[in-house]
This record gives structure tokens, C-alpha cells and sequence, in this order.
């Protein structure tokens, strides 16, 4: 009889903390694409430890083909484009997430911002494994290093994340 008390409390409670983990958007349930869009946004801050999700929205779309090669670095022969999209079992899918989030900046002030991360794929199975795929708010990181004051500085630190 305690025995099975203690396994229904035991039970109870964890599914009370996952619950609470899945509520609080805990990295554990946090997709492979969301965790990439962290880094990427970590890497653009002036103290990316004080980097702290608020809130998380994210989704994806099915996109025609024309939105999936105009990205300069999916640009492709007209033939690897045909080829590409005769042997497609499904269009492709841009991923978008919304991300809340709160970090110290250059002099320690506290903000909050928000980021608008995406991705596009080729059929939604092939999730961004490097920074380098995902824009945030429109800009991949090194076009974004480009236009920062500090640019030499922080394109060595984007180098030595790669």
C-alpha cells in the first residue's frame, strides 16, 4: 500500500516538474532550430552570459521554391534548381521564431529586446546545425559584424564559434 502511494507521488510530482520545465520553456523541450537562433543572438551581444530567454514563439510555414532559392547562398543553375525541386517529396518550409529575451548590454543596463529568427529548408527535416544558416531579424551574423564599429573583434569571436 505505501509502495504504491509513493510511486503515484513520485509520479505526480514529475509530471507536475515537467509540466512546469515545458511551461517555462525549458531547453530541454527547446527544438534544435530554437537553440540555434539563441546562439546566434548570444553572439551579437556585448555579454552574451547575461543572455535570458522571456518568452518564445515559433512556428514554421511552407514557402514557394522562389523564396527558398532567393537567398544568395542557395543560389543554384537553373538545371540544379529543377533537379532539386523534381526530386523534392515536400515544397520547402521556413522556420520563424519569435524570441523575448533580456541581457546586459555594453554598460550593464539591463534590456529586453526581441529577435525575429528563420530558416529556411529544404523539406523541414534539416534543421540549422551553425549559426551561420539562421538570420536574425533579417541579417545573417557576419553581414550583421560587417556594419558594427568593432567589426574586426567580432568577427574573430563569430571565427572561433564556427
Amino acid at each position: 500500500m505505501k509502495v504504491k502511494r509513493a510511486i503515484a507521488a513520485f509520479l505526480v510530482l514529475g509530471v507536475a516538474v515537467l509540466g512546469y520545465a515545458h511551461v517555462r520553456d525549458s531547453p530541454l523541450f527547446t527544438s534544435q532550430f530554437v537553440q540555434i537562433c539563441e546562439k546566434a543572438i548570444q553572439e551579437r551581444l556585448a555579454a552574451p552570459s547575461t543572455y535570458q530567454r522571456i518568452a518564445l514563439d515559433d512556428s514554421r510555414r511552407t514557402i514557394t521554391w522562389d523564396e527558398f532559392f532567393a537567398e544568395p547562398e542557395r543560389a543554384v543553375s537553373e538545371s540544379t534548381r529543377r533537379s532539386m525541386i523534381g526530386a523534392a517529396r515536400h515544397p520547402p518550409v521556413q522556420y520563424v521564431a519569435l524570441i523575448d529575451y533580456q541581457a546586459q548590454d555594453s554598460t550593464g543596463a539591463i534590456v529586453r529586446e526581441r529577435a525575429s529568427c528563420t530558416f529556411n529548408s529544404l523539406d523541414g527535416t534539416d534543421a540549422p546545425t551553425r549559426t551561420f544558416w539562421v538570420k536574425i531579424d533579417g541579417e545573417r551574423n557576419l553581414d550583421w559584424v560587417a556594419r558594427q564599429p568593432n567589426a574586426a573583434t567580432l568577427h574573430q569571436r563569430l571565427l572561433k564559434n564556427l
